[in-house]
């Protein structure tokens, strides 16, 4: 083994330096995201309980439709393409040292050789945000739009107190779909826990219901 490692040149002795951490790190980060650990498709920021992003069949206003439109065009585009992360750090690194030292070794001139690791490092970075980018956005496809819930028939959940006190919540299912949202009535009456109840307003993350009769 030292034999072999004094035989390298300072240049590939650097980039196995890379390489091997790199590749180790990538493999403990990919079992990590099989296990379900790690940030994973989901991202850092996602939150399974979050249903803003719910969507129903429901009626959906032109403004609900415009709020989709603007949201679609804005995953679609490069703002929402998280290119410096992790996942995508560590790719780059063990993509450009392996492809550098290939290259190397077939006695391309080092210059040429660092900068095709780069090009290729950096095309696995831009690979990795998009697959990033794309399993988040599968995420998204599980919910819907909290606005489009007025007029669904839901069940309450925890008894919502009368007055808007709130307190209370109802669950709605569709599709396989399933939320939980907190909920209020300006009602005299409390509504108790397993009553059909219909949403007529959403209050920015609450939903607004009466008792159906």
């Amino acid at each position: 083994m030292n034999a072999w490692w004094e035989t390298l040149s300072i240049l590939q002795k650097i980039l196995y330096c890379i390489a091997v951490p790199a590749t180790l790190v990538l493999i403990l980060q990919t079992v990590l995201v099989i296990m379900g650990f790690g940030d994973g498709a989901s991202g850092a920021d996602f939150n399974p309980s979050d249903t803003s992003g719910l969507d129903l069949d429901g009626d959906i206003s032109a403004g609900d439709l415009a709020d989709a439109d603007i949201a679609d065009a804005v995953s679609g585009d490069f703002g929402s393409l998280k290119l410096f992360t992790v996942q995508g750090a560590v790719a780059f690194l063990a993509t450009f040292s392996w492809v550098s030292i290939v290259c190397v070794k077939a006695e391309m001139n080092e210059v040429l050789a660092l900068a095709i690791g780069i090009v290729c490092g950096g095309a696995m970075m831009f690979f990795v945000a998009k697959l990033l980018q794309w399993m988040a956005k599968l995420a998204e496809n599980g919910t819907f739009k909290i606005k489009s819930m007025v007029g669904e028939t839901a069940q309450v959940y925890l008894t919502i107190q009368p007055s808007g006190e709130g307190g209370g919540k109802v669950t709605l299912s569709s599709t396989s779909r399933f939320a939980e949202v907190d909920a209020i009535t300006e009602g005299a009456q409390p509504i108790p826990s397993g009553s059909r109840v219909r949403i007529v307003d959403v209050r920015g993350d609450v939903v607004v219901v009466e008792k159906e009769l």
